[in-house]
């Protein structure tokens, strides 16, 4: 089963655990709470990172002896794993709470159909507009033609009336 990337915990050394701990040494830094995000847009200087992660490191390191053991790192992914699953647990609330329209706990198949998008449609005279070419109020057989076809004209680049495998692929890889 795959992880969405967002509740992964990928914690590769004491580095990964120092940054993914920098909320934690903002605030033994005397940051207020919350403040996060706004840090976050700041600009960061070295000085200030490297400051931070010894802070993190300080917090990590439980029993002060300036190292960190396989006990401390795991209390420490721990610590982010709980976090992550609070953080999880929350959304789904939040998102279950906007689908369950009647608030009766449970999610019924036509709460459920309601919440499913639906397509958007170019208005007709939108549509009108763009193939209309001679402004006439009406789309002749040539004009509803037109933009398909020139369309084909552009991918067709060897201008020999088929699309070819290459062709088409040379299209899609340009999107």
């Amino acid at each position: 089963m795959s992880q969405h990337p967002a509740n992964r915990l990928t914690l590769t050394g004491v580095v990964g655990l120092a940054i993914l701990a920098l909320p934690v040494a903002a605030t033994a830094q005397g940051a207020p709470a919350g403040q996060g995000t706004a840090a976050a847009s700041q600009p960061l200087t070295r000085a200030t990172l490297a400051a931070q992660i010894d802070a993190t490191f300080k917090t990590l390191d439980a029993n002060g002896d300036k190292t960190l053991n396989t006990a401390e790192i795991d209390a420490a992914q721990k610590k982010q794993v709980a976090q992550v699953q609070a953080n999880m647990a929350k959304r789904l609330d939040a998102e279950f709470a906007k689908l369950d329209a009647n608030k009766d706990g449970q999610l019924s198949l036509t709460e459920f159909k309601a919440a499913a998008p639906t397509p958007k449609v170019t208005p007709a005279s939108e549509l009108l507009g763009q193939l209309d070419r001679n402004k006439d109020g009406k789309v002749t057989a040539d004009e509803y033609r037109a933009l398909p076809l020139s369309n084909f004209d552009r991918i067709d680049t060897n201008k020999d009336g088929t699309i070819s495998a290459q062709e088409k692929s040379a299209v899609e890889q340009s999107r």
